[in-house]
């Protein structure tokens, strides 16, 4: 079975000729004439009726039977025909039993009793087509061969009659007795298609094949193709081998009893042994694959055939054969020698038994490599046939049939591996071979190498014996072809895999190649590397590559190899190879391979020979850069190349190259060419790139020692750019232009012909080169040598392609950089080379070209806008000093603003600005523009004109007009710049107005706030950013947070610093974890990456497994903020379980979600207080943004890490922490967030505390130990906030600096540089990379040891910014005096607007900036510089000071009052506003009163407004001649809100002081003065001499009395009574005197009865107070005292009198009986009822208010409390001053009319006595009262004078003498 399966699949048995086209038509049958031919099925039927017909003809003669069938032959191949092949005839068995028999009868009687050259002739003509005359044979032998296609049946019938042996006996005579004509008709071709495939379907058939075999005819026709006679017909031999073959395939049992008793297989052996030597080889070929195909064939059923072979010589025979084709070397390959090949080999696998050989295996074996025992698939089992293969390889020396043997082997190792191991084990072929390989021809040593070569990368095995010859081969005749091959091959394995390398090693190879390249350098150096002259063969220079290539590949991967060639001394010996082109690639290799064991000895030699090469020698330059950046991939390259002084190396490469660039170029430089000299500096910017990827030390090394601004000088000398800029220097103003973008100059510069001048055009590369350098991608070019100039694609797009490039670059170890974009720009991965950029900036102008290198310029300055775009690229720069660079290259186009480069350098320089710059820099940046100072002699002329005067007008009206400049030049002279000095020219004045414009418009893009926070507006804190997406990792590590120790424990094993004890762990009191925030980019949630502000790690002494004991961490998931004090393992995530997965113990975890309260880009202050409870428990909440967002009661951590309960008292406990993500849980994610400063405090902080804390916002940097509250004077000693012990670590960046692990063990102690280098993952001693140190800056303070700090770890994962923006840098170099000079020098609203915005962007998001302004008085200086100013002064400059007071918001934000110094001296001061345009007063007044008005922010504003003294600036405002009317009920408003948002007796008495002011002297009757028609808007309001002062004071008392009745003081009774003691009584009484206006004496009759309604001040008014307390109060803290109240010193020794207050109020009263609403509110005032609530009340009679009255009043008030009996007294004495004044008064004035109401409402008997407590004491009075109200009204004769009439009123009975009540 096994012959099966190697048998090839061959054809099936149809013969290539036997298709049926062009066969030659048979006779028609007749159809109806005129008709169309029948279908098929017509025709089918046609032919069933005639075969019918014909059957009936069966008792006729023969002669008609026969006639009659071929007459229905054509019919039926007509029917065929036209059924393409279907036959549809129920009677085919029938036709092809009567067919067949007799086209059977026909050949026998054509053969029969006939020679046999005749029989063959006969046969040809029965058969042959012969037109139109007699075809019968033609037409039976057609008709059978389309039957003998049909089916099996059909097939069985016709071989019973015969015909299948006559026919194998027709085909003996065609193929053995040819014709003697040899023209072949095309008929003839067709018969004998259709003849042979009637025998191969005759073969298919069991039926057939025993007829075939029923005679001799068979092994006659085999004999005969092996007699091979020359006179064979050879038309017929190709037919005859195919139906032998047919018969061969049939594989019948039958056919082999029937070949091995007729021998045919033993006679064509002999036969062919005979004739092989003379007959060609491929007949002789053709006739051996014969025979061996009946072998081959027959041996799955029996094995008789292939005996018979073996015993019958067959194997000498086949060696005989294929030795024949070893002659002159053939051009192809014959078709038999390969399948008699083929046949060789399937004879190799015919046998009884597997062969057994023993293992033989030498190791060691490639990994994949397994020998299997036993037999699986087809194995070899005939060595003779296998020998025969040997045998001829040995023997022949034609290449194609040494190949072909070659390929059978390894086609018998490609059906079994095992095979290779049996025949090598047994007869050795390739072991042999290896020795007559030499003598081979180089095809035949190629491909046997190769077949070497598969048995180590397809079988895995590695064959020690045959390579050991191999190897002795090459040792032998190291100069032949044949080992240069064998080298070639082994050169491959050895590249297989790394076990080679030892193998070769211990072999002695590696020492072979070692002693040639040794022998051949010599004879190299001798020869003075000139072997091309010397007419050294290729094949010598090859076999020398192939060596060096071969030693590449030994030491690639293997130290020890290595070792071996540093050993063998080498390395001079391969030097001398780098001066040959030939070997410079494989020697720099094997230098490279050099450089893992010692890396500095390769960076020397690479260096050295940089540096020592010529001047023409840049090829091998070029070459030694490109293996330089191959090296520079690794962190150890990188690190060798800065030891080895390989940055000094490559910038003295760039020095020589000096002026070699210019146009044009000097002598020394004519045979180089620009485009050469290019490719130099792009390699070595190139090496420069990759040393500086990603790798920290050299990227500190590089900017610390300068070579930044090193190489930028180098490239300024190679000559393509011009000279620095001059200042003055004249520049081309040509018309502007829109400069193309700069991708598309560079685009055009790296093209084959660019219209670019090349100077320009070289500029331009290497801008492009220094561009992908920043960028980070110019190293990872995979086409270094032909894409920047000669490829279509330019530098500038390198960042794009390289995220295409394949997996088979040769920089491996790079990173991917398509991953690295911020916020849609690419990332600044060298800030330092950009800076270059900006110095070669203006080195590109060339005055040649004027027009195209402004051009240039101004696509580089945008450019370079464009990469500093995005926030963090902006930080970067500022870290890397761009803006000194800045001010340093291009000052002379920052200070022209005619120059094209103005704007956008200023654009960049701000946008830099907004988040760091060096106060230095903003002065020399701020003095830009401003010219310098005045010499000594200037300023002597300068003085001398002033004091002779001038022309124009006397000095001292020149003083005075540079006196509006004055606040300026001061302040300027504490500003960044020179002193202004005041010119006297109109341009000088316009210039330093032009100036302040500009500095005041980039100070506003500076300082304007980019972050804003919920509450203020704030300057970014300095930070430390993390990012998840480069590294997956990147922290904060904090050493020796703490140590536990044992009671024996040494002391030494404790970090940290300080002089006190181990601080313990967990704290005893609880602790409280603060920190600022930003959450740049939260991660998804599928990358399940927690934000981990703060996890605290523990390990205990000699155990493995540290373990986390408190972590706060913000969940991905749902935002949520979790606080854990679980105990967990702290191990790699992968070996970690799931977090969602396990459950948290029980009161170990607070989870709260604080999504809703998170912000992306602000800001968020987070504290964690944890407050120990008793026993173990804890009480856990979390505050964001000083905002409690959830507690709960916790678990406290345990005393022991993990499950220890017990610790040995020499062991200790050492405590750490991280913040962020450290390296062990390495997971990459799109979280971006930053840190501010952070805290963490052993105590449990208050609320209160934490309210200040989140007040002081993220930039505060102190220890809380000198907090101010908010509002406090700065002066006083402030308070600690935390105890100094309690604060147990402080980081913040203000207290940070880069050190080294080195510095820290010499400057702290041993344990913590220990623990920081083992987390960085470096050496405790290493003293190179940069340790980034954030010191704790509590470590001063006393207390425990606390821990040094924090160091940052993850180079990509961890950002630094130190945050000094111009708003805060402003306050070092003279602050607000800066920004008060550029208001002093505006000279119009422009200029005033933006000096204004900039204060406001400065003191809006600067705290320091405002305490500064308090410090100078800035505030006063200000209001002083705008007063000077007022005519500048506009509604916008007034909005911005009402958002720098913090009151712009109203309506839409907080309206409260944030900056108290500009709302006291400027908003307050009203004389600033009183002439401004856009009537700003007015505005301000309304802004006062919505801000004082405000129900959320109004009581706070009001207490500003108390300290800014808003009362008395508003009263004095009444004395202003300017003040109008429509002002006064704006500000009366404001003293209203103020009063009632924030009440002070003070104001009020300032506020009572002017209501005296106001009254007029007793002299001038007030009564006369008509208020209503008196107020002219043209007099002012304070005139004595108008009705304004009366209204004016009216307008007062009304709003004091709504104020004081007002329901929103809320007032208390003791208030109230102080209120009213420090006015006094005869404040009150003064406005109720008889010639004060009526409406006063109302006014200030409801304010004083207000206050009476309170019993005791009612006792105390009616007892007596002291007089002038108001004056007394008034003086207190007034300096200046209003001219009408200023009188004579009171006499220190004079006592106070009482004013018996009642009595003087009846007296003033009485004056006012005239006026009706005196009467309702002494009414009011009996009846006890608020004098509130007579506001409501009718107006038009007295009547009808006593009436309204009463029905208003409380009944059950008065039935509880009683009338007043004080109020019925003033009613009494009122009634009586009525009486007396009716004596003297006509009757048309007599005022009884008021009288009479009264009584009739009031004084009922029955309701007086009722209501009135003690009636028994009143009712006397109440019943005079009634009788003086009903009495008639006495009349006074005419004539009688008044006193007659008093003296009746006295000497009345009823009235009595006047007296007190």
């Amino acid at each position: 079975m096994e012959a099966e399966e190697v048998s090839r699949a061959e054809d099936g048995a149809e013969y290539p000729g036997s298709k049926n086209e062009g066969q030659p038509d048979v006779a028609q049958p007749d159809f109806p004439h005129g008709g169309q031919s029948p279908g098929p099925t017509a025709l089918w039927e046609m032919l069933e009726r005639k075969f019918l017909e014909y059957q009936k003809l069966a008792h006729g003669s023969l002669a008609e039977h026969q006639q009659s069938l071929l007459d229905l032959l054509p019919l039926f191949l007509k029917a065929w025909e036209n059924s393409v092949g279907i036959i549809c005839f129920p009677s085919l068995q029938r036709l092809a039993e009567d067919t067949s028999n007799q086209l059977a009868q026909e050949i026998q009687k054509a053969l029969v009793g006939k020679p046999a050259e005749q029989a063959r002739e006969a046969a040809g003509q029965l058969l042959r087509w012969k037109g139109d005359v007699d075809q019968d044979g033609y037409l039976l032998l057609k008709s059978v061969f389309v039957l003998t296609g049909t089916n099996s049946e059909t097939l069985g019938r016709v071989a019973e009659s015969g015909l299948p042996a006559l026919l194998l006996q027709c085909l003996y005579l065609f193929f053995v007795f040819p014709l003697e004509k040899d023209e072949l008709l095309e008929s003839d071709v067709q018969v004998q298609r259709m003849f042979v495939q009637m025998l191969l379907n005759i073969c298919c058939e069991s039926q057939g094949l025993e007829k075939l075999l029923s005679g001799n005819e068979l092994q006659s026709l085999v004999i005969a193709t092996t007699c091979l006679r020359e006179h064979s017909c050879c038309f017929w031999k190709e037919p005859t081998f195919c139906v032998l073959r047919a018969i061969s395939k049939a594989q019948n049992l039958g056919i082999i009893q029937y070949l091995q008793a007729m021998d045919c297989i033993k006679l064509s052996l002999q036969n062919l042994s005979k004739l092989a030597d003379s007959l060609p080889a491929p007949e002789v070929s053709e006739a051996v694959n014969l025979i061996l195909g009946f072998v081959k064939d027959s041996y799955p059923v029996s094995s008789a055939l292939f005996l018979e072979f073996e015993n019958g010589e067959g194997y000498p025979l086949l060696l005989k054969v294929l030795l024949r084709y070893d002659g002159p070397t053939q051009s192809e390959v014959d078709p038999h020698l390969e399948e008699l090949l083929d046949l060789v080999v399937w004879l190799t696998t015919c046998g009884r038994s597997e062969l057994k050989v023993f293992d033989s295996v030498t190791y060691p074996q490639l990994e994949g490599f397994k020998f299997h025992h036993e037999a699986s698939g087809v194995t070899v089992k005939n060595l003779q046939a296998f020998q025969v293969l040997q045998n001829v390889f040995h023997k022949a020396s034609n290449p194609i049939l040494c190949t072909k043997v070659l390929a059978a082997i390894r086609i018998m190792w490609a059906w079994n591996a095992r095979n290779f191991f049996l025949l090598e084990w047994t007869l050795q072929p390739i072991s042999q071979f290896v020795e007559i390989m030499p003598l081979k021809a180089a095809p035949v040593q190629k491909q046997f190498f190769q077949l070497l070569e598969a048995l180590v990368f397809e079988l895995h095995y590695v064959p020690h014996e045959i390579l050991g010859k191999v190897q002795c081969l090459i040792k032998e005749s190291p100069e032949s072809p044949c080992s240069l091959v064998a080298l070639q091959s082994v050169l491959k394995i050895v590249g297989r895999d790394l076990l080679f390398t030892d193998i070769f090693r211990d072999s002695g190879l590696l020492g072979l190649l070692l002693a040639q390249l040794r022998k051949r350098a010599k004879i190299l150096r001798k020869s003075g590397n000139k072997e091309s002259m010397l007419g050294v063969q290729d094949t010598e220079r090859e076999l020398t590559c192939v060596m060096l290539r071969t030693v590449v590949t030994l030491l690639r991967g293997s130290v020890r190899n290595a070792v071996v060639l540093k050993d063998h001394g080498m390395v001079p010996f391969i030097k001398i190879f780098l001066d040959d082109d030939w070997y410079r690639g494989a020697s720099l290799s094997i230098l490279e391979q050099l450089s893992v064991i010692n890396a500095e000895e390769y960076m020397s030699i690479i260096v050295g020979a940089l540096c020592s090469s010529t001047q023409g020698e840049l090829q091998l330059k070029l070459d030694l850069l490109q293996s330089l950046l191959r090296i520079l991939e690794t962190p150890k390259g990188r690190a060798a190349f800065r030891v080895s002084s390989g940055f000094n190396g490559l910038l003295s490469l760039l020095s020589d190259l000096e002026g070699s660039l210019q146009e044009p170029p000097q002598q020394t430089w004519a045979m180089v060419s620009p485009s050469q000299t290019l490719d130099l500096v792009l390699h070595t910017l190139c090496a420069l790139s990759a040393a500086l990827h990603l790798d920290p030390v050299n990227g500190d090394f590089f900017k610390r020692n300068g070579l930044f601004e090193k190489l930028a000088e180098d490239l300024c000398l190679l000559g393509c750019f011009g000279a620095q800029e001059e200042e003055g220097a004249p520049r081309h103003s040509g018309a502007d232009t829109k400069a193309r973008p700069f991708a598309d100059l560079l685009s055009v510069a790296f093209t084959s012909r660019s219209p670019f001048p090349p100077k320009i055009q070289s500029c331009l590369q290497i801008l492009s080169f220094l561009d992908s350098m920043a960028s980070g991608t110019l190293h990872l070019r995979r086409d270094l040598k032909e894409s920047p100039r000669a490829g279509q694609d330019p530098a500038v797009n390198a960042q794009k392609k390289e995220a295409g490039r394949d997996a088979q670059g040769n920089f491996k170890q790079w990173p991917d950089m398509e991953e690295r974009v911020d916020e849609g720009d690419a990332v600044i991965m060298h800030p330092g080379v950009l800076c270059i950029m900006v110095r070669l900036l203006p080195r590109l102008y060339h005055t040649d070209h004027p027009q195209l290198s402004q051009e240039i310029q101004c696509s580089m300055a945008s450019h370079i806008q464009s990469l500093v775009k995005s926030e963090k690229n902006r930080q970067v720069m500022c870290e890397a000093g761009m803006l000194r660079t800045l001010m340093a290259s291009c000052r002379q186009a920052l200070t022209t603003s005619s120059s094209p480069l103005h704007s956008g350098l200023i654009r960049i320089f701000e946008k830099l600005a907004s988040q760091a710059i060096e106060p230095d820099v903003l002065r020399q940046f701020l003095g830009l523009g401003i010219p310098p100072p005045l010499s000594a002699a200037t300023k002597i002329l300068h003085s001398s004109c002033l004091h002779r005067g001038d022309p124009g007008g006397s000095g001292s009206q020149a003083a005075a007009a540079g006196t509006g400049e004055g606040p300026a030049g001061a302040a300027m002279d504490a500003g960044p710049g020179p002193a202004v000095t005041h010119t006297f020219r109109a341009s000088g004045t316009s210039q330093g107005s032009t100036t302040a414009l500009q500095t005041s418009l980039s100070l506003i893009s500076m300082t304007s706030p980019r972050h804003l926070q919920p509450q203020r507006a704030v300057l970014a804190p300095s930070f430390v950013e993390f990012d998840m997406s480069m590294e997956g990792y990147g922290c904060l590590f904090i050493p020796t947070l703490s140590t536990v120790m044992g009671s024996s424990t040494e002391y030494l094993v404790s970090g940290g610093i300080g002089t006190g004890a181990a601080r313990s762990f967990p704290p005893s009191a609880g602790l409280t974890f603060s920190c600022w925030f930003l959450i740049s980019r939260h991660s998804t949630v599928l990358e399940g990456h927690p934000l981990r502000f703060l996890t605290l790690v523990r390990h205990l002494a000699r155990t493995e497994q540290p373990f986390v004991c408190l972590s706060v961490s913000l969940c991905p998931d749902d935002l949520s903020l979790v606080v854990s004090t679980e105990e967990k393992a702290f191990q790699p995530l992968d070996i970690m379980e799931p977090e969602d997965d396990p459950e948290p113990s029980a009161g170990r975890q607070l989870r709260v979600r604080c999504g809703q309260l998170l912000a992306c880009g602000q800001w968020h202050h987070l504290a964690v207080v944890v407050t120990k409870e008793m026993k173990r428990n804890c009480f856990v909440s979390t505050y964001l943004d000083g905002q409690i967002t959830g507690s709960a009661k916790m678990l406290y951590i345990q005393a022991l890490p993990g499950p220890f309960l017990s610790m040995d008292p020499s062991s200790f406990v050492d405590v750490y922490g991280y913040i962020a993500t450290p390296r062990l849980w390495k997971q990459k994610s799109s979280l971006i967030w930053r840190l501010g400063p952070t805290y963490l405090f052993e105590e449990a902080i208050s609320v209160d505390t934490l309210e200040v804390i989140n007040k002081l916002g993220p930039r505060y940097c102190g220890n809380f130990q000198a907090v101010h509250a908010q509002g406090v004077d700065p002066d006083i000693e402030a308070t600690p906030l935390i105890a100094e012990e309690k604060v147990s670590f402080g980081l913040h960046l203000a207290s940070s600096s880069t050190t080294r692990v080195t510095d820290i063990r010499n400057t702290y102690s041993e344990v913590d540089s220990r623990l920081i280098a083992k987390e960085m993952n470096i050496s405790s001693r290493d003293n190179a990379t940069p340790v980034f140190l954030l010191r704790n800056c509590a470590g001063h303070l006393s207390g425990s040891l606390r821990t040094i700090g924090a160091v940052a770890v993850g180079h990509l994962g961890v950002r630094v910014f130190h945050s000094i923006p111009a708003a805060s840098s402003l306050d070092f170099i003279g602050g607000p005096t800066i920004l008060l000079g550029l208001i002093s020098l505006a000279t119009d609203d422009h200029t005033m607007y933006a000096a204004v915005k900039v204060l406001h962007s400065v003191l809006t998001s600067n705290v320091m900036c405002d305490h500064l302004m308090q410090h100078i008085c800035g505030y006063q200086i200000m209001a002083f510089l705008l007063r000077k100013k007022t005519s500048l002064l506009n509604h916008r400059i007034f909005q911005l000071i009402l958002s720098i007071a913090g009151t712009a918001e109203l309506g839409f934000g907080s309206s409260a009052v944030t900056n108290v110094g500009v709302f006291q001296h400027i908003l307050c001061n009203f004389e600033l506003w009183t002439n401004t345009a856009d009537s700003l007063e007015l505005s301000l007044f309304s802004h006062l009163a919505e801000i004082l008005r405000s129900p959320r922010e109004g009581p706070r504003n009001a207490e500003v407004a108390h300290q800014a003294q808003l009362i008395p600036k508003l009263v004095f405002l009444f004395n202003e001649p300017g003040l109008t009317f429509s002002k006064i009920p704006t500000i009366i408003a404001i003293l209203g809100c103020q009063l009632r948002g924030h009440f002070s007796i003070q104001d009020l008495l300032r506020i009572g002081l002017f209501v005296v002011y106001t009254l007029k002297p007793s002299s001038v009757n007030e009564r006369q003065i008509c208020v209503d028609g008196g107020l002219d808007s043209s007099v002012p309001a304070g005139s004595q001499t108008s009705g304004k002062t009366i209204w004016l004071r009216n307008q007062l008392l009304e709003m004091l009395f709504s104020v004081i009745s007002s329901s929103q003081l809320h007032l208390s009774s003791e208030t109230k009574e102080e209120m009213f003691l420090s006015l006094g009584p005869d404040w009150f009484l003064l406005l109720v005197q008889g010639h004060v206006h009526p409406s006063t004496t109302v006014l200030g009759l409801k304010l004083l009865l207000h206050f009476l309604a309170s019993p005791s001040l009612r006792g105390r008014f009616k007892d007596g107070l002291c007089a002038g307390s108001w004056v007394e109060r008034s003086l207190e803290g007034v300096d200046i005292v209003i001219d009408n109240l200023k009188s004579q010193a009171p006499t220190p020794d004079q006592s106070p009198s009482l004013l018996p207050g009642f009595r003087v109020l009846k007296d003033f009263l009485g004056h006012h009986v005239h006026i009706p609403e005196v009467y309702l509110i002494v009414s009011t005032f009996f009846l006890q009822t608020p004098l509130t609530e007579l506001t409501d009340g009718p107006k038009d009679s007295l009547d009808a208010m006593l009436q309204w009255l009463l029905q208003k009043h409380h009944n059950e008030e008065v039935l509880r409390a009683g009338l007043c009996t004080e109020g019925i007294l003033l009613l009494l004495e009122m009634l009586k001053a009525t009486m007396s004044q009716i004596l003297w008064l006509p009757c048309s004035c007599q005022p009884h009319s008021h009288a009479r109401p009264l009584m009739k409402c009031t004084f009922s008997p029955q309701e007086a006595l009722e209501m009135t407590p003690g009636n028994g004491r009143s009712l006397p009075v109440c019943c005079i009262s009634l009788a003086v109200c009903t009495a008639p009204t006495p009349r006074i004769p005419p004539g009688e004078p008044r006193s007659s009439s008093r003296r009746w009123l006295q000497s009345s009975s009823l009235w009595g003498p006047t007296r007190s009540p």
